[in-house]
């Protein structure tokens, strides 16, 4: 594949998919469980997270290919693992996609009123198919676009937030006890605000669309994870510093609503669209990932090869681009609720994630000399460390996720089982070297 992204774009590619509707819409919800504790509860939402991106960056500099997850389940663990785990993947991408279209029709009401939430949210994913069946370069530089305003927008937030925090005209606010439902409503935040975590990872599965990936896919998911944490944990600061706690709950977009008691209404409109375009970067960035999982597989003869056909002019898969957004759309026209779609992003996120750790796991027995070559060398306690904790956070927020939406878990249950007996049927049998030549 053509390398087209360099580093900029790879970070705004992870940061538009972390940063996404739930900053500007959701943290009333999350106010309710954890009062003045908010900001806390992102600090622990990023565990996972934390742990997880030393693995990822290692397996992405030893891997820099398209399709990541497939790839090191199946080079190092076996090939049904890299079935089930792409399964993973395509179910959290078109779980986030029916997550934000439908979350967009939520924010819409900021700005206007009515209208049919299912035409609408079909509308923005079918926009967001065009963009990207005009190719990944192409919708990359939107991507950076978007990202800027929004990062402009948040940190507009903080800082006029802090300085009215601290100017005369402001009155203290008490918001009642640090923990406001106790540890149990911190823990339980905590896992919601995962969400804004959960695709830290993704960027390894452009792997082979980025320019030096041995090097730039490792630091694109360190600086985008130290970005999003600050700003994370910067809004939730000043969002339970400068309102009350009871007020904020209400509102039913939070930042714009917050940020009109200390900002005017030209720079307010101005935060409220980086609002929308949080929802379209996560959009844009799903939709330049998720369909190249689809395509590993159609190379390596996994899937039908028309998966992996590109368009002439623009060198989009279309076919798989049109497959993930075709089903989005027809859960969405059947009814599946927001709150589902959300849970299938993070289950499908964080299942892969533990394979990912698995694979981890596996590199100093299966390519110990593929360790040594590569750009970034991860030391191996910290690595194995890091791994086994990643593991273990990721299965516990699993397990609390679907706890929330149990259907998701048949989901996830079912998919595993297609995968073990689709990888019997059409005996997926790889060898070793000819995978290791698909990497390079």
């Amino acid at each position: 594949m053509q390398a087209k992204i360099g580093l900029i774009g790879a970070i705004s590619t992870l940061i538009g998919t972390m940063v996404g509707a739930a900053i500007f819409i959701l943290l009333g919800p999350l106010a309710d469980q954890t009062g003045p504790s908010l900001t806390l509860s992102f600090l622990l939402g990023a565990i996972p997270a934390l742990f997880g991106s030393a693995y990822y960056m290692q397996l992405g500099s030893m891997f820099p290919s398209t399709g990541g997850s497939y790839v090191y389940a199946s080079r190092l663990l076996n090939p049904t693992m890299g079935i089930i785990t792409a399964f993973f993947m395509i179910m959290a991408g078109v779980g986030a996609i029916g997550m934000l279209a439908l979350g967009f029709v939520n924010y819409l009401s900021f700005f206007i009123a009515g209208g049919s939430q299912v035409i609408i949210a079909i509308s923005i994913v079918l926009i967001f198919v065009l963009v990207n069946l005009y190719g990944m370069k192409f919708a990359n530089k939107i991507q950076i676009v978007m990202v800027a305003w929004m990062l402009i927008a948040l940190l507009i937030y903080i800082v006029f937030g802090f300085f009215y925090q601290h100017s005369a005209e402001f009155i203290p606010i008490d918001n009642g006890p640090f923990l406001r439902n106790g540890v149990s409503g911190l823990m339980m935040a905590a896992v919601l605000a995962f969400y804004s975590y959960a695709g830290y990872g993704l960027i390894t599965e452009i792997g082979g669309e980025i320019k030096n990936p041995q090097k730039n896919t490792p630091r694109a998911i360190l600086i985008s994870l130290v970005i999003v944490t600050l700003i994370y944990m910067g809004v939730s600061y000043i969002s339970t510093s400068v309102v009350s706690i009871e007020d904020f709950i209400s509102f039913t977009t939070s930042l714009p609503m917050a940020a009109s008691l200390f900002l005017p209404g030209w720079v307010v409109t101005f935060i409220a669209i980086g609002g929308l375009l949080a929802i379209f970067t996560t959009l844009n960035a799903i939709m330049l990932i998720i369909p190249h999982e689809f395509v590993v597989m159609a190379k390596e003869g996994v899937v039908s090869k028309h998966f992996a056909r590109k368009h002439k002019s623009f060198g989009t898969p279309y076919l798989s681009l049109l497959i993930v957004n075709g089903i989005t759309i027809v859960l969405i026209v059947s009814g599946i609720s927001e709150t589902v779609f959300a849970t299938m992003t993070v289950a499908g996120l964080l299942l892969s994630g533990i394979v990912m750790g698995m694979s981890a796991l596996n590199i100093f027995k299966k390519m110990p000399d593929l360790y040594e070559k590569a750009a970034l060398r991860i030391p191996k306690p910290i690595l194995i460390a890091c791994s086994f904790l990643g593991i273990v956070s990721s299965l516990l927020f699993t397990f609390l996720a679907v706890m929330d939406a149990p259907i998701v878990g048949a989901m996830a249950l079912a998919l595993a089982i297609i995968g073990v007996i689709y990888s019997k049927i059409v005996k997926v049998d790889i060898l070793t070297d000819s995978l290791n030549k698909s990497i390079d």
